[in-house]
């Protein structure tokens, strides 16, 4: 990435390099990958933290859903930044609705799963998830957030339940 191109123009730069790639290629990168830093770390001061990690998490975010590769949803649920710098991360969603349309009963196992890791991030973006697909088999899982020792990980749980609820 060069400072005359936009990070859009970057990540689909990203995406293109890997279209050649085989499913092993794209999941064995996805898993060498760390996790994201948190949404306050100060390394998303730094340049190389947009161009070498987020950059490259939205293009492999994108490449995944574009092949339905199931296998990348855990994957990336456990390198989700906690928090959402620069709003990047509300679009991982989509990436794993695309994966899976239309087996939303794969998603909602693979998220109660991701909503008890360690990772604050995967706990967080699991757990958004559970409330948009508004399956109650989530609520225990869901309500077990409720006393995560992370606010927003408790606050995003009272969402979902709350979606749930009002889907009836």
């Amino acid at each position: 990435m060069d400072n005359s191109q936009s990070p859009a123009d970057h990540i689909q730069e990203l995406v293109e390099l890997r279209r050649g790639w085989s499913d092993e290629e794209v999941l064995a990168e996805l898993k060498a990958m760390s996790v994201l830093p948190d949404e306050d770390d100060p390394a998303w001061t730094e340049e190389g933290t947009w161009r070498d990690q987020a950059n490259l998490f939205v293009a492999l975010a994108d490449i995944t859903a574009e092949r339905r590769l199931r296998p990348a949803i855990l994957l990336l649920l456990e390198r989700a930044c906690f928090g959402d710098p620069g709003e990047m991360m509300r679009g991982l969603r989509h990436s794993l609705e695309a994966i899976v349309n239309p087996d939303w009963d794969y998603l909602v196992e693979i998220c109660i799963a991701a909503a008890r890791l360690p990772q604050r991030g995967a706990r967080l973006w699991a757990i958004e998830e559970l409330g948009v697909l508004r399956d109650k088999r989530a609520l225990p899982v869901l309500e077990e957030a409720l006393r995560d020792e992370t606010p927003e990980i408790q606050s995003a749980a009272e969402r979902s339940i709350q979606m749930i609820q009002r889907a009836g």
